[in-house]
């Protein structure tokens, strides 16, 4: 009881950890699409599909021990989850990674940071969300903060730009959207569902979407193109940045209206950035604007977590 008094005392940070272990996943991304199609958007979904088999077959002891919490569920918070297991777990997540495969991955990691505006929006129209005076002074504060940190040199953003390619962009937007309603639908099924049977929910619906989009692209040729050497980078691009954040992000997003939740997930690019520049384009420094940046960020969601406390969150009836 009283761990769980402290983490709703601290949720908002709770979602920010989560997205920052979200970020890392370019660790085992990068290396598994060099192994998959020449063709983006087959070796994107070839990836996501295999991610998504290896965390069902985690979850199943989750639904197992779930069955009769499920019971509990609406016809409205059912097609709320399966809105977000197709179309964030498994489009969205596509969508992200053939943007990633383009290689600008600065101008995808931000344009991903106009996330919170369609969960914002779509938070206030379907949940009735309002966020307080308190919080609303931060949310400027938490964009300047993580477009610092996407945008090397921010008073020459069109160096960043120079050679963006308008396809990345629009599947970048793509995924942003999907994202930032499975936040809201989230927020909605939490009403009747443990943080533990969302997260599993949300992969079993999108595999068999997956499993779909792999038929249509690649047909059964697509199932055959996997090395049991990559085993390794699937099982921790899974369990890491897949199923252990998912698994911190909804018991942060149980406490957090989706509005504040969102707006914590700007943490994103923090690790994404590091792991990018370091790791997986090596360079040698980071900027001091970057620095500056995750100062910002980390200031603003300070904030945004204590005036979650000033307001608590409560968990939208089920319709």
């Amino acid at each position: 009881m009283v761990v769980s008094r402290l983490i709703d005392r601290f949720a908002v940070v709770l979602v920010a950890v989560a997205a920052m272990l979200w970020g890392t996943d370019a660790i085992f991304r990068a290396p598994l699409l060099s192994h998959l199609s020449g063709d983006r958007l087959l070796a994107s979904t070839q990836l996501v599909f295999m991610e998504h088999l290896v965390l069902v077959i985690a979850c199943l002891p989750l639904l197992w021990r779930a069955r009769r919490e499920l019971r509990r569920l609406t016809a409205a918070q059912w097609r709320a989850i399966a809105a977000i297991g197709v179309g964030a777990s498994a489009l969205a997540t596509v969508l992200f990674t053939v943007s990633f495969g383009y290689g600008h991955f600065i101008e995808t990691l931000l344009l991903q940071k106009t996330q919170p505006l369609f969960a914002i929006l779509l938070a206030n129209l379907w949940l009735r969300e309002r966020i307080s005076p308190q919080a609303w002074v931060w949310v400027p504060i938490a964009l300047v903060g993580a477009y610092m940190i996407v945008i090397p040199d921010p008073l020459h953003p069109e160096q960043a730009w120079a050679d963006f390619h308008v396809v990345a962009g629009l599947f970048a937007l793509a995924a942003a959207a999907l994202w930032g309603s499975a936040t809201v639908f989230g927020r909605y099924a939490l009403a009747n569902v443990r943080f533990t049977t969302l997260t599993a929910l949300r992969f079993t619906f999108g595999l068999p979407a997956l499993a779909v989009v792999l038929l249509l692209l690649g047909g059964f040729a697509g199932f055959g193109a996997y090395r049991l050497s990559d085993l390794p980078l699937y099982l921790g691009l899974a369990l890491l940045p897949g199923g252990l954040g998912l698994l911190l992000y909804y018991r942060g997003l149980a406490s957090t209206p989706a509005s504040l939740a969102t707006l914590a997930e700007l943490a994103f690019p923090i690790t994404g950035i590091l792991v990018n520049l370091y790791l997986v384009t090596p360079r040698q420094s980071i900027t001091s604007w970057e620095v500056t940046g995750i100062v910002v960020l980390w200031l603003a969601l300070a904030g945004l977590d204590f005036a979650n406390i000033r307001q608590p969150a409560r968990l939208p009836a089920a319709a």
